[in-house]
């Protein structure tokens, strides 16, 4: 029974994800934020650390306004639900890729949520993002 409520569980989170995945996709500020907590804390691929909703809020918009075509996606590999809180835990790959100064960036590197659980449903805690490669590339003329 509870390994049961615990993979409905990890559906739920999985769903998140996606939701997550396609508000970055869609340059979506709104949609984004409504999967993390008032008081989560991020830590970039970069080392860079943002604390708090409004924060991200802040930087994604900036960072839409800056890169048209920037996206990131976050490829789950587990998602493990805690029986003694809460909580879960999450790891997977993220891949990102925008264009910049005539320049095809893609990044990468592996990543960890936290996931808490509240009267609101799942939201994200706190995520690390550790960056292990970047390759540039000039972008093709049309």
């Amino acid at each position: 029974m509870i390994a049961d409520a615990q993979n409905d569980e990890a559906a739920q989170i999985l769903r998140l994800r996606a939701a997550s995945n396609a508000a970055i996709a869609a340059h979506d500020v709104d949609g984004l934020a409504a999967c993390v907590t008032s008081d989560v804390c991020v830590t970039t691929g970069s080392g860079e650390v943002c604390i708090g909703q409004a924060a991200m809020r802040e930087r994604f918009s900036e960072l839409f306004a800056r890169l048209a075509d920037v996206v990131y996606l976050r490829l789950p590999d587990k998602i493990e639900v805690s029986s003694a809180a809460p909580l879960a835990c999450e790891q997977g790959q993220w891949l990102g890729r925008w264009t910049e100064a005539g320049q095809a960036v893609q990044v990468g590197g592996h990543y960890t949520a936290m996931w808490r659980r509240d009267e609101a449903g799942w939201r994200i805690r706190a995520e690390l993002y550790v960056l292990l490669q970047r390759s540039e590339h000039p972008v093709a003329a049309a």
